[in-house]
């Protein structure tokens, strides 16, 4: 989105002007244009001052109105005064914890909103009637309102009344505020009597309640045995624990003695008696008693557990087997020394198979000892395990005994607690009946204003007038904000992508005399001269450079300034001691001739139609080494006559005999002649109206200029009016050149040709 305001840069020297644009196309026309650092810009506020000057009018006139309908709004509205009077909210006596409900709970914001309500409320109102003894006509012809609201954060209540008359305002606010305290009065009086009643009858219900609670309790303390039941308990939990140890240390004795079965299936007899001749873990079991005095004994288990208890006597099958390692030794020998019959060997044998016979015996004696010993552990553990399970079953009766007796004690102490707080609460209300301090109290009385609210005459005025400023401003920067046209020179580079070749201050032209328009006839020291000579300079830098002979000067839409510019920039070159050949090729409403006092019947169009040769239409204008070629008579086809070959040999013509041709021509936007002369020249010169010409208009005439394939040199912004709001850059780097050429004919409308 454009920027609504674009200050323009200060430019430096006269040589940077007119050479920049030109010489250097990749830089701004202005130094001033370089982006620098952010800071306060002086300039920047001087702009912002000078667009408000330049629609000062708009100002006044918002202004003005603003104050006109406040004062005729202020004369027609009748006075209206505004009495206030105060309340202070504060808690009152509060309930115990254990009969507030969450209702009653509330925060204090919650409690001065239901406050201000009931002071909203018709009761109140119409008591407030009542309570000023006036008839019901003179209240509604003098109360306007009745604001209830409270202040800020704090618990008090502002009770405002706006009325027509100051005394009425007071009365009104003061009775609404008695007819308040009136009501809470007797409310609070309803509601201790109610709530006396209500916990009395709470109290009788507590008291029956307590005292079958206590009957039951003592019914069960006769039934039960409070102190035995604590014991039993202990006792229990101490017999449980110990039969819990045994029944786990039989349980893993059993389990050991199941997991040898298999493996003694598949063992050797040495295996066998090994290892049920080796002694078991031993396994503590712990006698019963209490948990202070229990003590632990730790019994063997297997064989020679039932030998250390005495069930058993020792096996000797660890002599059988020595013995039997023995004889076999000793037949080993023997075999060394005689054969098989030999009796020895044959003693030796015997003795050896009677041996392995009571090792035999002593295995299956082991192994029958073995399954007695499982069975009398899955016994015992069958024994202990429902012993176990009666123990249990009685400590779970005490503990639901105890647990019972607790739950009677709880719900008495409970019944107990409730009704003391009642009690005591009765007697609190008692005593507080008449005497409670007021939860609503009143802060301040209302008294009658001194001043109305409305209208506030100065107040009123004053806001009017920043209203009305405020809305003037907006429109002068909202229609400088809309406005298109392009009004700086920094527009030129930025917003229309050209060249920026100089600018033309606006001069007051004597409208009555043509040739006072030519800067030949003008003070030569004057800025306006300078600034045709800048111009100059520029074309003469761009020609110089791409061998441009031939200029095209056109504009937008008619009224730009655009045969003005021509015709000075041809005197320019002329000065400059160049044959110049200066052609009025607007065929429609060429006027070039009337500058130099010539005529225009013969002239271009003669020579484009074929009917003349060139030096047969060119005209001497008086000013040295600058000739003329007017239009001569308008054709009705001009941009089919452009397209003809006699146009191309004119050209050629005027270019063997002067250094420079300078054609004007019409308005891009008005005729289509323009675009096909543009594409023909050498280069086009855009002349711009500044503050006037629209910028989309001016970019669609370079656009068509640049599908016709013209060579667009650059922008000469015209018409500046360096004494116009936003342009005080330029009027001072101008003055210094004494610019201003103007006649003494302020009242006549600049000509703009």
């Amino acid at each position: 989105m454009r920027k609504i305001i674009e200050p323009p840069s200060l430019p430096k020297t006269v040589a940077q002007e007119a050479v920049v644009p030109t010489s250097v196309p990749s830089k701004q026309p202005f130094a001033g244009d370089q982006p620098t650092a952010k800071s306060f810009d002086v300039m920047a506020l001087k702009q912002y001052f000078h667009i408000v000057v330049k629609r000062i009018w708009l100002v006044a006139l918002c202004f003005i109105i603003s104050l006109a309908v406040t004062v005729v709004n202020l004369v027609k509205q009748v006075p209206v005064y505004r009495s206030a009077a105060t309340l202070v909210l504060s808690r009152g006596l509060n309930l115990p914890t254990q009969l507030r409900g969450k209702d009653v709970e509330n925060a204090l914001g919650d409690f001065v909103d239901t406050q201000v309500q009931i002071l909203r409320s018709g009761q109140i109102i119409g008591r407030a009637r009542e309570r000023v003894n006036r008839t019901p006509a003179d209240i509604a012809s003098k109360l306007i309102k009745v604001s209830v609201y409270p202040i800020g954060r704090a618990a008090v209540i502002s009770v405002a009344v706006d009325a027509l008359d100051q005394q009425f305002a007071a009365d009104f606010a003061n009775a609404i505020v008695d007819s308040f305290l009136e009501y809470k009065a007797e409310e609070r009086m309803e509601t201790s009597q109610a709530t006396a009643i209500s916990l009395t009858q709470q109290a009788n219900r507590l008291r029956d309640e307590l005292k079958k609670a206590e009957d039951r309790l003592l019914q069960f303390k006769k039934e039960n045995s409070v102190v035995a039941i604590s014991e039993r308990g202990n006792v229990a939990a101490n017999m449980l624990a110990s039969l819990s140890s045994q029944s786990a240390s039989l349980r893993a004795q059993r389990m050991i003695l199941q997991a040898q079965q298999p493996l003694l299936n598949q063992a050797s007899d040495d295996v066998i008696l090994q290892t049920l001749g080796s002694p078991m873990p031993a396994m503590p079991i712990a006698t019963m008693g209490s948990a202070t005095n229990a003590q632990t004994v730790t019994l063997a288990s297997g064989p020679e557990g039932l030998l250390e208890r005495g069930v058993v006597q020792r096996p000797r099958w660890e002599d059988y087997r020595r013995e039997r390692s023995l004889l076999e030794s000793q037949l080993a020998l023997a075999r060394e020394k005689y054969k098989d019959a030999h009796p020895e060997v044959q003693r030796l044998t015997t003795k050896i198979r009677d041996t392995q016979r009571l090792l035999d015996q002593e295995v299956q004696f082991a192994l029958q000892q073995y399954y007695a010993e499982l069975d009398a552990m899955q016994v015992k553990e069958r024994a202990v395990s429902r012993a176990e399970t009666e123990w249990e079953s009685e400590a779970l009766e005490v503990s639901r005994k105890a647990d019972e007796y607790a739950a009677l004690n709880r719900d008495a102490n409970r019944l107990r607690g409730l009704y003391d707080l009642i009690f005591n609460r009765l007697k609190e209300i008692d005593i507080s009946i008449g005497i409670e301090p007021e939860t609503v109290r009143r802060l301040e009385r209302a008294i009658p204003p001194s001043s109305p609210i409305t209208p506030r005459r100065m107040q009123s005025i004053f806001m009017a007038a920043l209203i009305g400023l405020g809305i003037g401003l907006g429109l002068v920067f909202g229609l400088e904000f809309l406005d298109d046209s392009i009004r700086y020179p920094e527009e030129v580079s930025r917003n229309l992508g050209l060249e920026f070749l100089g600018v033309i201050p606006a001069a007051n032209w004597d409208p009555l005399d043509l040739r006072t328009h030519l800067i030949s006839n003008i003070d030569q020291k004057s800025g306006l001269a300078e600034a045709y000579r800048n111009v100059r300079s520029a074309l003469l830098v761009a020609s110089k450079e791409q061998g441009i002979r031939t200029f095209v000067v056109t504009s937008s839409v008619p009224k730009e300034g655009k045969t003005t510019t021509s015709l000075n920039l041809a005197v320019s070159f002329a000065q400059a001691g160049m044959r110049v050949l200066l052609v009025d090729a607007d065929m429609r409403r060429g006027e070039l001739h009337k500058f130099f006092g010539l005529e225009g019947g013969r002239g271009f169009s003669d020579v484009l139609n074929g009917q003349s040769k060139p030096e047969a239409v060119i005209q001497r204008t008086g000013i040295n080494n600058l000739d003329l070629v007017a239009t001569g008579p308008f054709p009705t086809n001009p941009a089919e006559l452009m397209l003809r070959s006699e146009f191309n040999s004119f050209v050629d013509y005027a270019k063997r005999t002067y250094d420079r041709v300078i054609f004007d021509a019409p308005p891009i936007m008005a005729v289509s002649e323009s675009a096909i002369l543009a594409a023909m020249a050498d280069g086009v010169v855009m002349v711009v109206w500044a503050g006037q010409t629209s910028r989309r208009l001016a970019q669609m005439s370079l656009q068509i200029i640049r599908q016709r394939g013209g060579n667009l040199l650059g922008c000469v912004l015209n018409n500046l009016e360096f004494g116009r709001v936003g342009y005080y850059y330029y009027s001072t780097y101008y003055g210094y050149y004494d610019y201003d050429y103007r006649y003494d004919r302020p009242e006549s409308p600049p000509a703009k040709v």
